[in-house]
């Protein structure tokens, strides 16, 4: 039914959490709400939460018992201070239209959600100072004080490609030179790398993700 439930259809692939099946078979997923963002800037509920985290990478991600381990970054050092963290990045990560995933995705995608202020930002306003790009492959957060769990609060920065966002900006926006800051494209595209990718999106009806 429109406006209650949602089709989340991953062809040739697995949702997480989900059973694994043969590749010639489909998932469907239904459940009691529409994805209703696949922005990472600003979707936070469970179903958003669900679609972001298949359409999009982030730098960490936690094991079924809690532990943080390495995912587009490969490793990471903090400083004595617990104020600075820098990450190295995988080398090699494509996004889903084929361009490279660098340091300046991550930087952008960290000041774009700040910026929006909305999704899972507020996770983030109150600790972060800057963020920078040391090179193509390395990336460093500034906290304002330390905050324990930050390690654990990255699995809810999802990476973007910050070509393609820019790319499909609309000029009259809220947020000064970057207009829209792609809001509107994002609403059914995704600028991911995650394991899958936006085939189709109906808003309040259902999403149609295939396997990358």
């Amino acid at each position: 039914m429109k406006g209650k439930w949602f089709v989340l259809l991953l062809v040739f692939g697995v949702l997480l959490g989900s059973v694994a099946f043969a590749q010639s078979q489909k998932i469907v997923r239904f459940t009691e709400a529409w994805p209703t963002y696949i922005d990472p800037a600003v979707g936070n509920d469970f179903s958003s939460s669900v679609s972001l985290a298949n359409l999009y990478d982030t730098l960490v991600f936690p094991t079924y018992d809690g532990e943080i381990v390495p995912h587009l970054a490969t490793s990471w050092e903090v400083s004595d201070d617990h104020l600075t963290y820098t990450f190295h990045l995988r080398q090699g990560v494509k996004f889903h239209n084929g361009e490279e995933l660098k340091a300046e995705d991550v930087a952008f995608s960290m000041e774009r959600l700040l910026a929006i202020g909305q999704g899972y930002s507020y996770i983030f306003k109150p600790i972060i100072d800057k963020v920078e790009t040391i090179d193509d492959y390395t990336v460093r957060f500034t906290l304002k004080e330390p905050f324990g769990p930050f390690l654990y609060a990255l699995v809810r920065l999802y990476i973007l490609n910050k070509d393609e966002v820019l790319a499909h900006i609309e000029k009259t926006g809220e947020y000064g030179d970057y207009g829209d800051y792609g809001k509107k494209w994002l609403l059914t595209n995704d600028a991911g790398s995650g394991p899958y990718m936006v085939k189709e999106m109906k808003l309040e009806e259902y999403l149609h993700a295939v396997r990358f």
